[in-house]
């Protein structure tokens, strides 16, 4: 089922046609972006990209032994001084179901939010010319990146029975004292700069009059900002 049937679509036939299938654009977003966001600037598809994404995130819950998700539950419990309840020691299966859940709706509600909030950047703000629908389609696109990456992570997190495990700058700076800068680092996850690096070539595409290195140097200031606030309460 394609379910970019579903998309706007407001460009010719022989522009439509130009346009490949999702395992296609799956793969040039990962090793030639600057061949697929063009493509996508004259038909912002964007349904099967995000459904793509939530499937990935599932696929990823799914493969995380229940237990470990009890075992998570359970140190975090004792970290806050407080007792597991009973009833959560065997239930497991109900927990990787309410990851499987709060993981979807958080898939599509953070990839609508990074569109809107990077549409009132360059948009609103900057003046570009440029739709809400082409900022999904780009920020939907380029997220992949990020749920293939915490796909690609799962049998390392199985193995190592942490569930919260993720590939960060400061995996590579553990050499760093303890510190705010470096809980900033480990905030700052690989496939997530890589999946904003993408938005920023996106956006350029999207409006040719703004360069790359423009682009993505205003984007990349989001995530800093985010691993710089979140690093204040973690």
């Amino acid at each position: 089922m394609d379910y970019d049937a579903y998309a706007p679509e407001e460009t010719s036939e022989t522009t439509q046609a130009a346009l490949p299938g999702l395992p296609a654009r799956t793969v040039q977003i990962l090793f030639s972006p600057g061949e697929l966001f063009p493509r996508l600037r004259e038909r912002p598809v964007w349904v099967g990209a995000l459904v793509l994404g939530a499937v990935l995130v599932i696929i990823s819950t799914l493969l995380i032994p229940p237990e470990l998700f009890v075992e998570v539950l359970r140190r975090q419990s004792i970290e806050a001084g407080r007792d597991v309840p009973a009833f959560f020691e065997s239930g497991g299966n109900l927990l990787r179901m309410f990851g499987v859940v709060f993981g979807v709706v958080g898939w599509f509600i953070l990839t609508a939010l990074i569109a809107g909030f990077v549409t009132l950047i360059f948009g609103f703000m900057l003046g570009d010319e440029v739709r809400y629908v082409q900022y999904l389609s780009v920020v939907s696109h380029s997220f992949l990146v990020a749920a293939l990456g915490g796909l690609l992570l799962t049998p390392l997190r199985v193995i190592t029975r942490d569930i919260e495990l993720r590939l960060t700058i400061g995996t590579f700076a553990s050499f760093l004292p303890d510190g705010y800068f470096l809980r900033v680092l480990n905030q700052l996850d690989l496939f997530g700069l890589w999946a904003w690096v993408l938005v920023g070539v996106g956006i350029a595409a999207m409006n040719p009059k703004r360069s790359m290195a423009s682009a993505v140097s205003i984007v990349m200031v989001i995530p800093v900002v985010m691993a710089s606030v979140i690093a204040i309460f973690n």
